[in-house]
């Protein structure tokens, strides 16, 4: 790992927000490839999400944390779309965080490197209930439907969200595959909401929709 790439996760880590959009900016400068400089990035949230967890940062921690995460967004996204990694549209995503639950950052890392990896992304947003997601995938048709959530409330939504698709897509012409995704997910909350593919950091969540297209997950 190179001295930039612990520089910035650590100034993410430590929210030391101006220096880690001037890190940012210079290495977007020096033509580093922007997926290296999300990847940091997303290092450094996920430090962050331990300190929360460890009661060394609070709520204003992560609205903090968040903002930085925006702006940088904001930075890399131009030079995501110019990358060199960028791809024709090779799968359709449904992706939102569900009801009860109104955490998007991990979401919305997803969602760039997803679309950064080829894929077309619908984003349904925050708080989306059962009904929006049947709706709009039943429109969309969608190769994978994400649904994502952070606190322990949202695994409820989760599992009646996922029983009504499971019961609207036996009508559709190709089944989705439904992926859960958050930093606490892990397989015992996956068999709680009733679903085989799950994700807790966003990198393997683009890996996992990567194979389910190619049919090496299984």
């Amino acid at each position: 790992m190179t001295d930039e790439a612990k520089n910035l996760i650590s100034y993410v880590a430590d929210l030391r927000e101006e220096d880690s959009i001037k890190l940012v900016k210079e290495r977007l400068a020096a033509g580093e490839d922007p997926l290296k400089i999300v990847y940091d990035c997303q290092e450094g949230m996920r430090l962050v999400g331990e300190r929360y967890s460890e009661g060394e940062y609070f709520i204003a921690g992560l609205i903090m944390a968040g903002e930085i995460l925006r702006q940088v967004m904001e930075l890399i996204s131009p030079a995501l779309k110019n990358s060199s990694q960028a791809n024709k549209a090779s799968g359709t995503v449904v992706l939102g965080t569900v009801k009860e639950d109104i955490h998007d950052l991990g979401k919305n890392i997803v969602k760039m490197l997803l679309s950064c990896h080829g894929f077309t992304v619908y984003d349904l947003g925050v708080d989306v209930p059962p009904d929006r997601f049947v709706e709009e995938s039943a429109k969309l048709q969608p190769d994978i439907i994400g649904l994502s959530g952070l606190i322990t409330a949202s695994y409820d939504s989760m599992k009646q969200t996922i029983e009504i698709l499971r019961e609207e897509t036996e009508k559709w012409p190709k089944k989705p595959y439904i992926i859960i995704g958050g930093s606490q997910i892990d397989e015992q909350v996956s068999h709680l909401v009733g679903t085989d593919y799950w994700v807790n950091e966003a990198d393997a969540g683009v890996l996992l929709c990567k194979k389910l297209l190619t049919g090496e997950a299984f």
